[in-house]
């Protein structure tokens, strides 16, 4: 990102204008205190209906390197069911700045996404009722990933995305459900439910119900996403019987989930891009997963 000042220098006789090139961190002051949505390298702002979201608001919590060029990658880091982006977006801030890459975390308070709505992609009204697109949690993504391309006039066509135990669950569910948007890697960890690849399991723990056909999974099979998986997160609180029929634990349930990919993609005779990576040792502590997540991102 560049910006120039067009400077006059008097000299007895003589006047010089020069075109001055200011530092990139000069040249993203400027521009940020211009365009009103990025007021620090470092800091939030709030997507709402002011900047094209029809959906229930979210605030973005972000990090921006110093020097950010068109081709600079968005990474989404996707919070758990504490809501709190800004803890996202501290977890993921080593990597980003190691990487020199955009950190976007939205926050989906629980005000504006009540109880499951943010783990399954708010594509649920009552029941198992499917919403409106417009106002999944996939589509304020894509829109978010928008307005931030326009504002920092980046030329990236797509972006990566992150998400871990909740957010783990919505991720996997954007991947299942929208995979025609513009993700290039999803890294899914220890989702603590969810939606199996299976006509044989009611929507939303399963595709039974969901007006999804066949062509919508092997779209979803082709893309690249990641299962991260604790070989120790086994200890989970009690959750709803559709829940703990996919497995007694987050370990076992995700195991499940990746053997029915498996499975239906074999019965299908279409290839299956995902790929799996068991952390031995590790439980459903945020802080390995996120590394491990990273890592997969620039491998």
């Amino acid at each position: 990102m560049s910006w120039t000042q067009i400077i006059s220098i008097k000299i007895p006789g003589i006047v010089l204008t020069c075109l001055l090139l200011l530092p990139s961190s000069v040249a993203f002051a400027q521009k940020a205190r211009s365009e009103g949505l990025f007021k620090e390298p470092i800091s939030s702002f709030v997507f709402d209906a002011s900047l094209g979201n029809e959906a229930p608001s979210v605030t973005v919590w972000y990090y921006l390197p110093e020097n950010i060029k068109r081709n600079t990658p968005v990474v989404f880091l996707m919070h758990g069911s504490s809501r709190t982006g800004k803890e996202a977006r501290d977890l993921g801030l080593v990597y980003a700045k190691r990487q020199d890459v955009i950190l976007l975390a939205p926050e989906f308070s629980q005000q504006q996404y009540p109880d499951e709505s943010y783990a399954f992609g708010n594509m649920i009204a009552s029941g198992s009722e499917l919403q409106p697109e417009k106002v999944w949690a996939f589509t304020t993504i894509e829109r978010i990933f928008d307005i931030v391309r326009k504002t920092l006039h980046l030329d990236i066509e797509t972006y990566d995305i992150v998400g871990h135990s909740a957010g783990g669950q919505l991720v996997q569910r954007l991947v299942l459900f929208a995979p025609n948007l513009r993700f290039r890697r999803a890294i899914a960890s220890s989702p603590g439910r969810y939606a199996l690849p299976t006509m044989s399991k009611n929507f939303p723990y399963g595709l039974k119900g969901a007006s999804f056909d066949s062509s919508v999974i092997a779209r979803a099979f082709s893309k690249d996403l990641v299962l991260v998986l604790g070989d120790r997160d086994t200890v989970d609180r009690d959750r709803e019987p559709q829940a703990m029929d996919q497995g007694a634990n987050r370990f076992a349930r995700g195991l499940r989930f990746f053997a029915l990919a498996t499975e239906e993609a074999s019965r299908l005779k279409i290839p299956l891009a995902w790929r799996l990576r068991i952390l031995y040792g590790g439980d459903h502590s945020p802080g390995p997963a996120v590394q491990a997540a990273f890592e997969e991102l620039f491998r």
